[in-house]
């Protein structure tokens, strides 16, 4: 059965008389109806308002304020610090921009700072003495009385680096700022593979974008001269630390041409060991070549005593040219002159090889010997003088000569002697060949020589014929 407690309505009470009570009670349910209850007074309610949410209203302003002034006092304080940091009343010294200044001038603006200087001297493409950077940098701030380490540029010098090997050497050398290389390797007696010597020297100063040439020990080995010129392969020899003897032989090379090497190339022999160069003789092809002389002038001697030609005279005329007799018992004589086209030769006292030593080769002369050059002579026609044309070497023949054509200069008296003249040119070169018959003897030469020779003679009186002098000389001369 249900309590009748239990069925007793709530009794509800008017907010406006009992909300002190209402408001106390925590587990209390408040029922405002306006319609039943009534309404609450407009000025309780505005008290209510004013009274119960902090902050509102004019308890506001002064904490604006408040706020206003500690920003400003933030942003003074700012400005200040700022200032007085820019003074460098605090917080240390600015260093100084020095690179590029001596080392006084660099050292004269730190103390002036106030900053104690370190000075450290470094390898440098930079002139030497002037400043290339500072520790702590330019721009940045070191402590009042600190210590400022100022680098000074001094020179990069190659270093020591002999008796080491290729690796190690380079390994130094880098180092020491350098950063091309180039490698000799070059005969020596050292460690094969060490180092004996750098270019630029050591000790030496040198730029980074220098290069550093490394020469390299190898052992004493003949070097590869085959087919090098003579005076290459000597200097080839020469270089490898050894001597160089020459022996000429006949060749299908070219003349001055290394044909062969004794010890063969690549053989490694004791520092200052004899190599022996065969070379391609700087020889005329045949003696009788009269033109080729002037190619190889300064071997004529040795080439003529090779053939059989004894030295008889030699000495030197006016302008320093030769004037050199070689002479053999069964092929004549040979006569370097500057009167080829004359048969008299002024003998001298003297042996010494002038071509050798520099003389000029004016002009050249073999006078035949041997009958069988002369037996095909006797007919004294245009083929006599073509066989002993073809037999110099001579080509371009221009002119033949008897002494029926021969125009005589008033100087010189004709004689019963009969002759025939052939004459031809080479390039710069101009020859002859004449046959003579004077009684019962008969003889021949050939003459080879410059062009120019004969431009200091007046060949107007010879029919301005080279041909025609040369027979009148020879002949009637």
């Amino acid at each position: 059965m249900t309590d009748e407690k239990d069925q007793t309505p709530e009794q509800l009470v008017p907010l406006d008389q009992n909300s002190e009570d209402a408001v106390e009670d925590a587990g209390a349910s408040a029922v405002v109806d306006p319609g039943r209850f009534g309404r609450v007074a407009q000025g309780a309610r505005a008290a209510v308002a004013a009274d119960g949410v902090p902050g509102e209203g004019a308890s506001r302003r002064p904490g604006r304020a408040v706020m206003a002034f500690v920003l400003v006092l933030a942003l003074v304080a700012c400005v200040a610090a700022a200032a007085t940091y820019g003074a460098e009343l605090w917080g240390g010294k600015t260093v100084p921009y020095v690179v590029g200044s001596t080392q006084e001038g660099a050292a004269g603006k730190m103390r002036g700072k106030g900053l104690a200087v370190k000075v450290a001297l470094v390898a440098s493409d930079d002139p030497e003495g002037t400043v290339v950077r500072t520790r702590p940098a330019a721009g940045t701030r070191a402590p009042a009385g600190g210590t400022v380490t100022v680098y000074v540029a001094k020179a990069r010098v190659v270093p020591k680096v002999s008796g080491l090997q290729l690796g190690e050497a380079k390994k130094a050398l880098r180092g020491a700022g350098a950063r091309h290389f180039s490698i000799a390797y070059v005969a020596s007696g050292a460690a094969d593979g060490s180092v004996v010597a750098t270019e630029p020297a050591e000790g030496a100063a040198f730029q980074a974008s220098d290069t550093i040439t490394i020469k390299v020990a190898r052992p004493y080995t003949v070097p590869y001269v085959v087919g090098k010129t003579e005076a290459d392969a000597r200097a080839a020899v020469a270089e490898a630390g050894l001597a160089a003897s020459v022996t000429y032989v006949r060749s299908d090379e070219d003349a001055q041409t290394v044909v062969a090497a004794d010890p063969a190339p690549g053989t490694t022999i004791e520092r200052g060991a004899t190599v022996t160069l065969q070379v391609s003789a700087p020889y005329p092809s045949d003696y009788h070549h009269l033109r080729e002389y002037f190619d190889y002038k300064t071997h004529v001697t040795e080439f003529l005593r090779g053939e059989g030609f004894q030295l008889a005279s030699s000495s030197t005329g006016d302008g320093g040219v030769a004037r050199v007799l070689y002479a053999s018992a069964d092929k004549g004589n040979v006569t370097v002159t500057d009167t080829p086209f004359s048969h008299s030769f002024p003998k001298g006292s003297g042996t010494a090889d002038v071509l050798a030593s520099g003389a000029a080769l004016p002009g050249i002369r073999l006078d035949f010997a041997g009958a069988d050059l002369l037996a095909d002579a006797s007919s004294l026609d245009e083929s006599a003088v073509r066989q002993l044309a073809d037999l110099c070497g001579f080509t371009g023949m221009t002119q033949t000569l008897t002494q029926d054509q021969v125009v005589v200069p008033s100087n010189l008296r004709k004689s019963s002697a009969r002759f025939v003249c052939a004459y031809g040119e080479m390039g710069d070169y101009c020859w002859s060949v004449l046959v003579v018959r004077d009684a019962d003897r008969t003889r021949a030469a050939a003459t080879c020589a410059p062009k120019s020779l004969y431009d200091a003679y007046d060949l107007g009186k010879f029919d301005n014929s080279i041909c025609d002098m040369i027979a009148c000389v020879d002949v009637y001369g």
